[in-house]
């Protein structure tokens, strides 16, 4: 597959998605599942809890609209990709959380008896469905696609850093447990890797070259016609 070896050669992926994903399933494996969140809970300061109070709405399923429509303006193949994965990401998240998963605990839950928890105020906080992260997901979904249509170097590396940062604030934020975050990761990134696949190799989409043109081009030849 075209897009998964390109994935496994950038560098943005070894040096910053690698170690991030490794470092969550060490804690995982060493401390366990509750203690895991808690350690990870105690790094936080005021600066930070603005910080990912903001961030974790990169991973809100509006962005991909609005994604969606911006790269209409750049190429519609790109606008494509992100499409599909918005609608393969509503799908995967309906039925992991509604219909295998649904009911398990997220920390406030989990931790309903405890007040050991820092929670950031302002912060509206869910109870139930923790597996998987539906943000991280929709974050590395997105932003694990960009990363791969981009050739600019350094927007690899804001691309694969913002999925980070998105991911780990459902962490910070005590929405998630790591193990919500890895599985949301993991399948984000699949999902970016499929949807590029499937729109490059579908026959519907092979015919003509409108593809890649832009919204406007494409608008521009209709009026000609």
């Amino acid at each position: 597959m075209k897009y998964l070896k390109k994935l496994i050669k950038e560098k943005s992926v070894w040096f910053l998605l690698f170690p991030f994903l490794t470092w969550m399933l060490f804690m995982i494996v060493k401390y366990g599942k509750g203690p895991s969140h808690l350690i990870v809970n105690q790094w936080h300061s005021e600066g930070a809890d603005q910080f990912f109070k903001y961030v974790t709405h990169l991973g809100d399923g509006a962005v991909f609209a609005v994604i969606i429509i911006i790269l209409a303006f750049f190429r519609l193949r790109w606008s494509l990709y992100l499409l599909f994965a918005s609608l393969f990401t509503l799908l995967f998240v309906f039925i992991a959380k509604q219909l295998i998963f649904n009911g398990m605990p997220r920390p406030t839950k989990y931790f309903e008896n405890e007040e050991v928890l820092h929670l950031v105020a302002g912060v509206k906080m869910h109870s139930w469905n923790t597996f998987p992260s539906g943000h991280t997901i929709t974050a590395f979904a997105i932003f694990m696609i960009l990363m791969l249509i981009t050739k600019k170097e350094y927007l690899k590396y804001i691309f694969v850093l913002t999925a980070i940062l998105a991911g780990y604030s459902r962490v910070y934020l005590s929405q998630h447990f790591l193990g919500d975050v890895l599985s949301g990761a993991m399948i984000g990134t699949f999902i970016a890797v499929i949807s590029c696949t499937l729109v490059d190799n579908w026959s519907l989409f092979k015919k003509g070259n409108w593809l890649d043109k832009d919204i406007t081009q494409l608008f521009a030849r209709s009026n000609e016609q």
